[in-house]
């Protein structure tokens, strides 16, 4: 509550308090060139200090754009380059199945087996030839000429790595071959023996311009390096092509590699080229079953130009905005000179009718707690109903020990309920929620009809169908049986001719709540006032006999313990109040709200 302070204390505004103003704006005023002097610096240093920010912050987003762009690429090549080899391995497979019955002089004397290897050639568009060579390095039978020529090729890199003991694909590194001086490299297996054992090989020469051309279109940049390169670095197809001496020798760095050849077989780094000396941003991914990879390596040089043009435009709106900071700083201050008397006295005058409207909320708020504490009367009229029918109830069985101490025990529970009023209301003023615990709905009906059985008055019977087995509810016992009590008051004094009220309750239609109707059979509500009801305050009743709190309780319990009131009423049918409320084994209950 705010300190009691007389409005009529309050010094008025005389001339000493004008000129208190004025003293304050002047001493304001002595304090202002510093304050200002320090706004137009910061005029300057903040459009600074938010442009090496924005500038940081475009850095990392052009790297991670190109980063996201060149995993697209990368993706691709692979794609690409697995297709191509994926084929070429069919085709030495179906090599091998051609000439797994044959012995090495029948393979080279087989015209057949030449044109197989021919046809084959021909079908694969990057294909430069096909061999299949003898255990001693001898060529017995190509798909360029028959008889093919007894060149050996025992020395080459390709044949000596599957005659040491090698499985499966390997890709040789990039040569010349005779007699067209075509760029190729080779892909090569062993021949199936069934065991172990050497028995030559079969070659594929695939021609790196096929992948050069490819790599080449789908280039950012001259400057960018598009490459196919064999496990220890080699490459083996490049974009922009390699210079004709300089075929094989040229070899990725090998940290890059390294991290590539992880589980995952990507690698992501900086590394300066062997060729060219250029820092360039590489993305390997490793080729699925076979010893090499795809590589793109992007200019650092164009990312770089890239991020200048950006930070060009954020430079000339920091520029902009500091320069229209420090005028506007320069004018404010101005500004500022002239008005800080009238600031002043403004600041006074807002202080002032603060505290008047700090008093006037008070004041209302006062008057809001009368009105509450008046509703009260309309609760304890029904709890002191029930205390005097168990009086009356006493007086008849007196000489009946066992009814005597029923009813007193009825009694005791209608002054419990009494206590409980009162601390709501209590926690009401002080803005303390109650609400929680768990109460079964057949046990606090019963109690209702015990109290209310022999209170309703003649002509009025209370029925109670309450199923048993219905799951606990979420809500304080005495608060539930409040307002069952209050409801089933409202449908009485609803019949004034009389009639019958019903309390009954079932499983909700939403899985998880249980429905609580009290149900009359009085004049029931138009459709004005059924649009009103449950508003605080809200009564029909006659000055003197009602608050208009029971329904706003009603509701605000409902909804406090995580349910929902409901309301069917119409002229001449009665009205049915569900209270449609949560069950505490419910999944995912939340806990109750605050009043």
């Amino acid at each position: 509550m705010l300190p009691r302070k007389d409005l009529a204390s309050d010094p008025a505004p005389g001339p000493g308090g004008v000129a208190d103003t004025r003293a304050v704006g002047a001493d304001a005023n002595r304090h202002n060139s510093l304050g200002f002097r320090l706004l137009r610096w910061a005029s300057i240093l903040i459009p600074i200090l938010i442009f090496a920010a924005v500038s940081a912050w475009s850095w990392r987003s052009v790297l991670s754009e190109a980063d996201a762009r060149l995993s697209r690429t990368v993706d691709m090549l692979h794609e690409h380059a697995l297709r191509s080899f994926d084929t070429q391995e069919t085709t030495l497979e179906a090599v091998d199945q051609f000439v797994r019955d044959l012995n090495w002089d029948e393979i080279g004397a087989s015209r057949q087996v030449h044109d197989f290897l021919a046809a084959l050639s021909r079908h694969a568009a990057p294909s430069g030839g096909m061999l299949l060579v003898r255990p001693d390095g001898i060529i017995a039978n190509g798909s360029a000429f028959f008889p093919a020529s007894t060149l050996s090729v025992a020395s080459r890199d390709y044949f000596q790595v599957h005659r040491d003991g090698r499985k499966g694909s390997y890709f040789g590194s990039v040569i010349r071959a005779q007699p067209q001086n075509n760029a190729v490299f080779t892909v090569s297996r062993r021949r199936s023996t069934g065991s172990d054992a050497f028995n030559g090989i079969i070659v594929a020469a695939f021609k790196p311009n096929y992948f050069e051309d490819f790599y080449a279109s789908v280039a950012e940049s001259p400057r960018d390096v598009v490459a196919l390169v064999r496990e220890d670095g080699l490459f083996l197809a490049r974009s922009p092509r390699l210079a004709a001496e300089g075929l094989g020798e040229p070899r990725l760095k090998a940290p890059i590699l390294s991290r590539a050849q992880g589980a995952e077989g990507r690698a992501v780094g900086q590394s300066a080229s062997p060729i060219d000396g250029r820092m360039r941003l590489y993305h390997l991914r490793r080729l699925e079953n076979y010893p090499a990879y795809v590589a793109y390596g992007l200019d650092l040089g164009g990312v770089r130009s890239t991020w200048l043009q950006e930070v060009t435009r954020y430079g000339l709106a920091c520029g902009i905005a500091a320069l229209l900071l420090f005028l506007l700083t320069w004018q404010t201050e101005a500004a500022v000179r002239e008005q800080r008397i009238a600031l002043a006295e403004a600041r006074m005058e807002a202080e002032r009718r603060a505290d008047a409207e700090a008093r006037l909320r008070h004041s209302q708020r006062i008057e809001a707690l009368g009105q509450i504490v008046g509703g009260v009367a309309h609760d304890f009229r029904n709890i002191l109903a029930a205390v005097m029918a168990g009086s009356r109830a006493i007086l008849r069985k007196a000489e009946d020990p066992a009814e005597v101490r029923r009813f007193a025990e009825l009694m005791e529970k209608s002054a419990d309920r009494g206590a409980r009023l009162t601390n709501r209301m209590l926690n009401f003023v002080r803005q303390d929620g109650g609400g929680g615990g768990q109460c079964r709905i057949e046990e606090t009906a019963g109690a209702v009809a015990e109290l209310l059985g022999h209170t309703l008055g003649s002509g009025y019977r209370l029925t109670i169908d309450i199923p048993s087995g219905l799951p606990a509810v979420s809500g304080d016992p005495a608060e539930l049986e409040t307002v069952l009590v209050n409801l089933v008051l409202n449908g009485r004094d609803a019949m004034p001719d009389g009639g019958t009220v019903a309390v009954s309750a079932q499983h909700g239609q939403e899985e998880g709540f249980v429905a609580v109707t009290v149900r009359d059979t009085g004049t029931g509500m138009d459709a004005d006032t059924l649009a009103r009801a449950g508003e605080a305050f809200f009564t029909t009743k006659q000055a003197g006999k009602g608050t208009g709190l029971g329904l706003a309780m009603a509701r605000s319990f409902a909804e406090q313990n995580g349910g929902r009131m409901e309301i069917e009423s119409a002229p001449g049918e009665g009205t049915a109040i569900t209270l449609v409320l949560a069950r505490v084994d419910r999944p995912g209950r939340a806990e109750p709200a605050e009043s």
